[in-house]
């Protein structure tokens, strides 16, 4: 996480507008690339309700559907390398981020094509708020019984390692709780440990449709993190990089059903990260840390109000929730990212409104005390935050009375901030101190 003259000039809140913009033309450039993926020209006609479509765009589609093909052979390669030992796991590597690199980038081609025929952001199938009358009375007045854990014993299977001058590195991948047919894959940046001693782990989820294990290189920085002496986990949310459902994009299943999908993406990552906290305490006699940023912070702010009646080894014991808000639920109709999607319009069409909204919001709204130890919490707000609104967030600094030390507020937005961290990785530095303190470390 260096950061250079480029990172702080775009750091700035003047960027955060264009990427706003640029979300709202990215998601349906992105949906129209999604219905391509069969290279079924007929059927992406239908797909996206069009009456024709010309001879140079049915000529992309079926270059898109070949693009997919290549990156779905290089991620069964990588697997074979990864899991099974055929091959060389590096090369395979790098081939699967490059047919993948190339295969995500061409949604750009759809560009201007989805703004000239008004493609929606997501393809959307909006519930009604009767619909979800069954979860209500059955989890309404023990919303932590919607989150508990599976019962049964998860099995996460570790690959090979690839070993690095500074780090190794390797994957987990495990069945998802709740669907043993959807695998959860983990990228694993581990340091070397000083004369034997644990170190601790930072399980780390990333923002909505941020699809970075599809693109070249390293483009996070964390293997530079773990360098400095702990043990990096990166999960693939649901429904993103190398989850993605035929026909959707990273990101668009926790969009389609707003607000149903999204209450369902936070309750299968809570059990997918119940299984990840409990085996990181498993290999490593050390503290686990749970975070992320935007709908990574979400999603581990939410699994960590309910878990209380987790088994110990499943709890984290820090946590570092990067521009994040305390009304999740309202994020339906007041998150800048919904109205420039239409998400939020889709659902008052719906016949939701503020009324049903708050009944969801048992489910993931901050309320009473922190759920750990304030002075284990490590917090980063933007003051000009409208995606996961500012307001919230200091809201819940002064629910969970969390530290000066560990709050860091930022005169950014929320794309502005996220990039920030490359030139100031602060927060990241104070977790780190967090988490080597427990184990008498000196914290840097």
């Amino acid at each position: 996480m260096v950061g250079n003259g480029l990172t702080r000039f775009l750091a700035m809140p003047w960027i955060d507008p264009l990427c706003l913009l640029g979300m709202g033309w990215i998601l349906p450039a992105a949906r129209c690339w999604a219905a391509a993926g069969s290279g079924d020209v007929a059927a992406f006609a239908a797909e996206l309700s069009l009456p024709h479509v010309s001879s140079d765009m049915a000529d992309r589609v079926r270059q898109t559907a070949e693009l997919r093909q290549v990156a779905l052979a290089a991620q069964a390669q990588w697997i074979a390398a990864a899991f099974d030992g055929v091959g060389d796991l590096p090369v395979a590597e790098r081939y699967r981020r490059e047919a993948a690199h190339t295969y995500i980038g061409q949604r750009l081609a759809y560009l201007w094509f989805a703004r000239r025929n008004r493609v929606h952001a997501a393809k959307l199938d909006v519930p009604a708020p009767h619909e979800i009358e069954a979860l209500i009375d059955t989890y309404g007045d023990d919303p932590d019984a919607f989150f508990a854990p599976w019962p049964e014993p998860v099995a996460i299977e570790r690959s090979q390692t690839i070993e690095h001058a500074d780090v190794k590195e390797y994957w987990l991948r495990l069945p998802s709780p709740d669907a043993p047919e959807d695998t959860c894959w983990v990228h694993v940046y581990e340091g070397h440990s000083k004369n034997g001693a644990p170190i601790p782990s930072l399980i780390f989820g990333h923002g909505l449709a941020m699809e970075m294990e599809m693109m070249r290189g390293d483009m996070r920085g964390y293997r530079g993190l773990a360098a400095r002496g702990c043990r990096i986990l990166l999960p693939d949310a649901p429904g993103h990089n190398r989850r993605v459902a035929a026909g959707q994009y990273g990101g668009e299943s926790f969009m389609c059903r707003p607000p149903l999908s999204g209450l369902l993406h936070f309750q299968k990552s809570a059990r997918e990260l119940a299984a990840i906290i409990a085996w990181c305490h498993e290999t490593q006699a050390a503290p686990v840390a749970l975070g992320g940023i935007s709908l990574g912070a979400l999603t581990a702010q939410v699994a960590a109000q309910h878990l209380a009646h987790w088994p110990a080894i499943s709890r984290p014991d820090a946590m570092m929730l990067l521009t994040t808000t305390d009304k999740i639920s309202s994020l339906t109709f007041t998150s800048s990212l919904a109205k420039v999607s239409g998400l939020g319009t889709a659902a008052r069409k719906a016949g939701w409104a503020d009324q049903e909204i708050a009944l969801l919001g048992r489910f993931t709204d901050t309320v009473g005390p922190a759920p750990i130890d304030p002075a284990k919490i490590v917090l980063m707000l933007g003051t000009r935050d409208d995606v996961t609104p500012y307001d919230g967030g200091k809201r819940l600094a002064e629910c969970w009375n969390i530290p000066p030390d560990n709050l860091f507020v930022r005169g950014q937005g929320h794309f502005s901030a996220a990039i920030g961290l490359g030139s100031d990785p602060a927060p990241f530095g104070r977790i780190l101190a967090i988490l080597k303190a427990q184990i008498g470390g000196s914290g840097q």
